[in-house]
C-alpha cells in the first residue's frame, strides 16, 4: 500500500463501505473491504509509527484489558460468526457455553459496571489468548500497553474512583476508532446497517440465530430486546 496520510487513509475506508448498490454478493465485498481494511491499517502503523510500536508491550496471554464493554457493528459480528464457524465442533460449543455465562452476568450494565464485574472476555481461552485474534474488533485492536502491571495497576485503581496515566500508542489509537466510526458511517450513508452492539451480546445472537446475512445489514432490523432473549 502507498503511503498515505492518516485523513486519505480513513476518508477512502468510509467510501469503501458505501458500495453502489446492494445487489449480488455485496455481504461478500463488504466482509472482504473489511479483512482489507485491517490488514492496511496494519500495515499504514509500520509505515509511519514502526519506531513507536517497539515500546508496546501487548502480547498473547496478557489480558487485563479484556474485562470492559467493546463494541462491534454488524459487520464485525458477521466476520467473527464466520471466523468461529470455521472452528472444530469442540471449539464452538466452548465459545458459546462462555457467551452464555458471560452475557447473563454483563448485559445491560453500563461501562463502569462492566468493569467492576471483572469477567473475563468470553473469546480468551483458558491461557488468556483471543481465540478470534485474526479477527478481533476495531476497538480492540486500538488498545496498546507500555507496561502489563501499569495496565493491570490501571484498571484495578479504576475500580476505586481512581484515575491512573496509561501510556498507551497514541496514533494506533486513533487510527481504529475512527476506522471504526468510518466503516459505520460508510454502511449508514447507503442504508445499511452501520449500528453498534456490545461484542458479547451480538456475537451470541448470531451464533442462535444464523440466517439471512444480507437481510441482517440491509433492514437493519435487529433490536436490542433479541440480544436480551
Amino acid at each position: 500500500m502507498e503511503q498515505v496520510s492518516l485523513a486519505d487513509f480513513l476518508k477512502q475506508a468510509q467510501k469503501r463501505f458505501a458500495l453502489p448498490d446492494n445487489q449480488g454478493d455485496f455481504v461478500e465485498q463488504l466482509l472482504l473491504e473489511l479483512e482489507k481494511v485491517c490488514s492496511e491499517a496494519e500495515t499504514l502503523l509500520v509505515q509511519q509509527r514502526a519506531g513507536d510500536r517497539s515500546l508496546i508491550a501487548c502480547a498473547a496471554g496478557c489480558a487485563h484489558c479484556c474485562v470492559v464493554n467493546v463494541s462491534i457493528s454488524v459487520l464485525e459480528g458477521l466476520s467473527i460468526l464466520r471466523f468461529i464457524n470455521q472452528l472444530d465442533d469442540k471449539k464452538r460449543e466452548q465459545i458459546s457455553v462462555r457467551l452464555d455465562e458471560l452475557w447473563i452476568k454483563v448485559r445491560g450494565l453500563d461501562d463502569d459496571e462492566r468493569l467492576a464485574q471483572r469477567k473475563k472476555c468470553a473469546f480468551l481461552d483458558h491461557q488468556g489468548c483471543c481465540v478470534i485474534y485474526p479477527v478481533r474488533p476495531l476497538f480492540c485492536r486500538s488498545i496498546s500497553s507500555t507496561d502489563p502491571e501499569i495496565c493491570r495497576s490501571a484498571v484495578t485503581s479504576k475500580l476505586y474512583g481512581d484515575s491512573q496515566p496509561l501510556l498507551m500508542h497514541q496514533f494506533q489509537l486513533q487510527l481504529y476508532e475512527t476506522l471504526f466510526f468510518a466503516v459505520g458511517e460508510g454502511l449508514n450513508q447507503v442504508g445499511l446497517d452501520g449500528r453498534s452492539f456490545q461484542l458479547s451480546g451480538l456475537v451470541r445472537y448470531l451464533l442462535r440465530n444464523s440466517g439471512n446475512e444480507a437481510e441482517l445489514l440491509t433492514n437493519a432490523s435487529l433490536t436490542w430486546n433479541a440480544l436480551y432473549a
